[in-house]
């Protein structure tokens, strides 16, 4: 089985050190200590890492806005460490994309069950949000396939079912989905539309 690799991204020398240090002694690969948000950003090692574990006295906008980002072009799972409680951040925190918010000390026994958890909540999260774009995609391709019946309807003179099977027959024929076939066709009779 393969180490779970972590990047640590914390300015703090000592804090990151303990990280560091625990992370190694249950056995996750550390690739680097990075200094903050933005050097995590531009870091190919972001492509190599398992979990993203993060040390800061009290998150920031702009780290919040880095995690944003980075949840956005490369989501993997956070977990951070802060050393101050702040209730009004903790919405902002999880909407940045943080997987784990602890506040308070690092006690490295408790780190293995920590980050476990980041990534099945990660994971869950990434299922959920896999099946709204699925289901955002097959709303976009219904309305597309809607409008462009109406379109073969109006033009053809044919009742609904006959118009999708027009549909249907002429995506089986070219070898496309029907959504495909619906956009051309209504990209084509748009374009007709325009030049008369």
């Amino acid at each position: 089985m393969n180490k779970t690799t972590v990047l640590i991204v914390d300015k703090d020398s000592s804090r990151a050190s303990l990280l560091n240090r625990a992370l190694k002694e249950y056995g996750y690969d550390v690739l680097a200590r990075l200094r903050d948000g933005k050097a995590l950003l531009n870091s190919p090692l972001v492509h190599e890492t398992d979990v993203v574990v993060i040390g800061i006295d009290l998150p920031d906008q702009d780290t919040l806005n880095d995690l944003a980002i980075l949840s956005k072009i490369q989501p993997r799972p956070v977990v951070m460490f802060a050393e101050k409680d702040a209730p009004e951040i903790v919405q902002r925190v999880i909407k940045a994309g943080v997987s784990a918010f602890i506040i308070d000390d690092i006690q490295p026994q408790r780190l293995e069950s920590i980050i476990q958890v980041a990534q099945a909540r990660f994971e869950e999260y990434q299922g959920l949000r896999n099946e709204l774009q699925h289901a955002k995609n097959q709303l976009l391709e219904r309305k597309v396939i809607d409008k462009a019946k109406g379109m073969i309807m109006q033009q053809q003179g044919m009742n609904e079912d006959e118009a999708y099977k027009s549909l249907r027959k002429l995506a089986m024929d070219k070898g496309q989905t029907i959504a495909r076939v619906a956009q051309n066709i209504i990209d084509v009779l748009n374009l007709i539309a325009v030049k008369a």
